[in-house]
């Protein structure tokens, strides 16, 4: 091809194991980025610029499929949603003959798919609705990485809410400028830090404040972390769009 040029980008429309749809109606939809159709199965993307290959398209639109990702699983049930690329229509706008453009397939590496350790098998008869005010940056991206780990087991609670709340911390310029920042109130932060730092089993606390005397978090204390680290991902998410949204109070989250 003497000019390619990706027509449009196709992904297959997964989900956990425990998540299945039935019938959910299409969704089509519209942004900076392309045309989005989402049916059957499956997302079409035609992109508004040019781009030459799939890998120059896939850098373009992939972000926006892992807020969309992210996203949902903050906000709802884990694992709705996983895209996995599979080809991209190409064509020649400058075919060396006349006679119409000659359209290619390209097929491209998958993207890994993350499983789910919920027992609850769920039907859904809608896809979830992509993000208007959400985006991947590195920070939330390491966040969420964070969160996955300690969805899979692999890390105490305790420490990923810490490094969740430092990079919030971090990012804002300390942590009244992350309460004002990120629409957050400052109880929860300093809660936060609270159980992060002095609760835990000898196997889960972050510091070893009286030796041999170990105070473990309560299942209302486990339940408002859990539930607090998600809220503040969130937000780091909504912020990166330029949409910090409403401020989240101590009223929003489970009583401790």
């Amino acid at each position: 091809m003497r000019d390619p040029h990706v027509e449009a980008i196709h992904y297959k429309v997964g989900s956990a194991e425990t998540i299945s749809y039935n019938n959910p109606r299409p969704i089509n939809f519209s942004n900076h980025l392309g045309e989005f159709t989402l049916s059957d199965g499956y997302l079409r993307v035609i992109p508004v610029e040019h781009f030459a290959s799939a890998n120059e398209a896939r850098a373009a639109i992939d972000p926006f499929l892992s807020a969309w990702e992210i996203s949902t699983d903050l906000n709802s049930n884990f694992g709705m949603v996983r895209f996995e690329f599979e080809r991209v229509e190409v064509v020649d706008r400058a075919p060396p003959e006349p006679g119409g453009s000659i359209v290619c397939s390209l097929e491209g590496a998958s993207m890994v798919m993350i499983g789910s350790s919920a027992v609850v098998r769920l039907t859904c008869s809608e896809y979830p609705n992509p993000p208007t005010a959400f985006s991947a940056t590195t920070d939330v991206t390491a966040a969420y990485r964070r969160w996955l780990r300690y969805r899979a087991g692999n890390e105490p609670l305790q420490s990923m809410a810490y490094f969740v709340l430092t990079l919030l911390q971090t990012a804002a310029g300390g942590r009244a400028l992350a309460s004002q920042i990120f629409q957050i109130e400052r109880k929860i932060l300093d809660t936060m830090g609270h159980l992060s730092s002095t609760k835990g089993d000898e196997a889960t606390a972050r510091k070893a404040n009286n030796p041999g005397q170990f105070q473990d978090l309560s299942p209302a204390e486990k339940q408002w972390l859990e539930e607090a680290v998600r809220r503040v991902i969130r937000k780091l998410g909504e912020h990166a769009a330029g949409s910090p949204g409403t401020l989240i109070t101590m009223a929003d989250l489970p009583q401790i």
